[in-house]
């Protein structure tokens, strides 16, 4: 009978960790696919920009490049290294999706020398893209990435980290235009630009202020 009780209590305990595993799992899964839809109240859109931002700003800030434009998403480079940290950081969302092939020799952006054999369809970097930036379907013109088949290698472009939290932002409405001024924890400030598209905001430039 004491048998019996101890296994009871070691099913219950099984199915409470489970629980808060997939209930933390759903949690991840919904903020790293946040959609950012505009609001006509200004606190609502505030909160909901800093919860969006905090989201991203890790693949945003280190993988920012800016070699063939001043504005941010102008630089083809930079959104498809964005849009691969995004599925590398996130790769229990993409396991069934990725696939191995050649492999492939690169040089990220502190001039180091990394393998990968592992390749991605096309399509999820351009979800992924269109996503968050409103472009899609352009052409991809790293040197950082081999692309086969329309599968794209999983290059990781650095490995660099952006730790600072969000003190507090402002935005402003200018024209179609969303403009949010934020603060970090460590000093950095930051002025992220959206587009309103179809009620929803994408990204459109990132400007280092202070």
């Amino acid at each position: 009978m004491e048998h019996k009780k101890i296994a009871v209590i070691i099913i219950i305990i099984s199915l409470i960790i489970i629980y808060i595993a997939n209930n933390s799992f759903a949690y991840e899964y919904q903020t790293t696919n946040y959609t950012l839809f505009y609001k006509e109240n200004g606190e609502e859109l505030k909160e909901n920009i800093k919860t969006y931002i905090g989201d991203i700003d890790d693949y945003l800030i280190p993988n920012s490049s800016y070699l063939h434009s001043d504005i941010l998403t102008e630089n083809y480079d930079f959104i498809t290294n964005f849009a691969i940290d995004y599925i590398i950081s996130n790769r229990e969302i993409y396991t069934d999706k990725i696939i191995d092939s050649v492999v492939f020799t690169y040089k990220d952006s502190d001039n180091q020398t990394h393998e990968t054999s592992k390749y991605i369809d096309i399509s999820e970097i351009y979800k992924i893209t269109d996503k968050y930036f409103g472009i899609s379907d352009y052409y991809i013109i790293n040197n950082n990435v081999n692309i086969i088949d329309n599968y794209v290698s999983l290059s990781d472009y650095t490995d660099r980290l952006f730790r600072a939290k969000i003190k507090d932002l402002s935005i402003d409405k200018i024209n179609n235009m969303i403009v949010a001024e934020v603060n970090y924890d460590n000093g950095d400030k930051y002025k992220y630009t959206f587009r309103i598209l179809d009620n929803v905001l994408k990204i459109y430039n990132i400007e280092v202020t202070e």
